[in-house]
């Protein structure tokens, strides 16, 4: 059985246009999601042996404000261009090309990927995966090559609290 953590880049901002989408920062909500997040990605992520994030600015924020709030961040960090995609086909593929030692992995990155990727391996309908949002999925396989449709199960899923601005 490999285990899988998805965690969506928290809220970004769109205030500065002249930016590349790769290069745009964290709002204040986005900043304070990412932190709160922390608790979970701690609770649930204590096995994980690597987290692989997308090289956008928004994802390298999310996951060092997370692992800078957790007492004793676990894994190694690994940023990789290939997981700067908003395509599932993309990130499913790089799922399977993960190293088959690995049976638990914590990934930071971008929607629409996120929730079509979980809805593809669970076989579940998933309305929406917000942004700072936390999945768990188990995939019933061997090795991560085998990933497929209907292979895991979700679960535990979980956003960053709603709060009064």
């Amino acid at each position: 059985m490999k285990t899988l953590y998805l965690l969506r880049h928290a809220k970004s901002s769109h205030d500065d246009e002249s930016l590349d989408d790769i290069d745009r920062p964290l709002n204040k909500r986005g900043k304070r999601d990412a932190v709160a997040m922390a608790t979970v990605v701690g609770e649930y992520c204590h096995k994980v042996q690597h987290i692989f994030c997308s090289p956008a600015k928004r994802c390298r924020s999310t996951i060092k404000r997370v692992r800078d709030a957790l007492d004793a961040p676990t894994g190694e960090l690994t940023l990789d261009d290939a997981l700067y995609t908003f395509d599932a086909d993309i990130l499913l593929n790089w799922i399977r090309e993960r190293d088959p030692k690995l049976d638990c992995i914590l990934v930071v990155g971008h929607n629409p990927a996120f929730e079509d990727v979980i809805r593809l391996l669970t076989g579940q309908p998933l309305k929406h995966f917000p942004t700072g949002a936390f999945a768990e999925l188990h995939l019933k396989v061997e090795y991560w090559d085998q990933a497929r449709a209907g292979c895991a199960d979700l679960l535990h899923m979980e956003s960053p609290p709603k709060t009064v601005t």
